[in-house]
């Protein structure tokens, strides 16, 4: 085994011991970021520069220790391809010496930036963010091209170009916009989401969620995860928090101390779609965006009922809020 550990060449183990990686990819990319490097041994590679790198999925809040009797030398550690981007920006933010490297999309992070690839956002650019923003809008309001501008805080010649994305869904009255399909424009607009994007922190504070969340939101916070649907009625435990903000809080003055994703107690986003910020309109949780958090994490068979039940309540929103713009006086 010793022999094994020192002097293999390439990242896989005999039958038994182990599992084959081929990381490939993951060199290939770190070249086209400029950090060449070797396989030195089964779990580690050497970067011409000199410096070594463990290969792993680090726990953000541990120091990954040089296990070859090094004086306490610290290596940097890789990221292995195919595992979920969402906490990168967190990570290489918080310890600019970690090296993330996403070698099925040729993407390297390092030096606390993104070093080599194209944006992890790429699939959620701002223009395709507006048209979920737009849709979340008509769905539940309605309305002309200017009171939506006006309601997700996006330039109205943003909205007028984004419109015709929204093709068949929507179709205009004498009173706005309209949804050709409430519910399945609800539907659409929880499925195919990109996602809000931006830079995730994680902390922990040996208080209830309930006052953690109420802190939060009098600190201008957008409330989401099981916590937001607990709020709407939702059946789920409210054990996790997700707080939206435009600018990270202090949170270690507030109390909270660094925390790994499963030991959080709070989740604060600085989302790249602002849009999240507005569509509360006044109230502490979108349940629109509730819902997408949650489904992001549909694994776990609860977070999928929630959902549910989620989609459920926005589709009785949206027929409600039709009925009370078309028919007023009925209500």
């Amino acid at each position: 085994m010793q022999t094994i550990r020192h002097e293999q060449a390439m990242l896989s183990l005999p039958f038994g011991l182990g599992y084959t990686i081929d990381i490939t990819e993951t060199l290939t990319a770190l070249a086209a970021a400029g950090l060449t490097a070797r396989v030195e041994a089964f779990d580690r590679l050497r970067f011409d520069d000199g410096r070594t790198a463990l290969l792993a999925t680090p726990d953000p809040t541990t120091t990954v220790t040089d296990g070859d009797g090094g004086e306490g030398r610290v290596d940097d550690v890789i990221l292995l391809p195919g595992g979920s981007e969402g906490g990168v920006l967190s990570l290489v933010r918080r310890y600019p010496d970690l090296v993330v490297v996403n070698g099925k999309r040729g993407r390297v992070w390092g030096d606390g930036r993104q070093l080599s690839g194209t944006s992890m956002q790429r699939e959620a650019t701002p223009g395709w963010r507006s048209v979920f923003a737009i849709a979340r809008s008509i769905v539940m309001h309605g309305g002309g091209t200017h009171a939506i501008a006006d309601r997700i805080g996006i330039p109205f010649d943003e909205v007028r170009a984004a419109m015709p994305a929204l093709g068949a869904h929507v179709f205009h009255t004498p009173i706005g916009w309209e949804a050709r399909d409430r519910p399945a424009l609800v539907d659409w607009a929880l499925a195919a989401y990109p996602g809000y994007g931006g830079i995730r922190t994680c902390w922990r504070r040996d208080t209830t969620i309930d006052q953690q969340a109420d802190q939060l939101i009098g600190l201008g916070g957008v409330m989401s995860d099981r916590w937001a649907a607990q709020q709407s009625g939702v059946l789920v435990p409210p054990d996790r928090l997700t707080a939206f903000f435009a600018e990270h809080p202090d949170m270690a003055a507030l109390g909270y101390e660094p925390a790994s994703a499963d030991d959080a107690t709070v989740k604060v986003v600085i989302p790249q779609d602002t849009t999240v910020l507005t569509g509360a309109e006044g109230c502490c949780t979108d349940d629109v965006i509730t819902a997408h958090v949650l489904y992001e994490d549909s694994w776990v068979a609860a977070n999928t009922n929630a959902v549910n039940g989620l989609r459920q309540l926005l589709h009785f929103r949206s027929d409600l809020a039709h009925d009370l713009r078309w028919h007023p006086s009925s209500s």
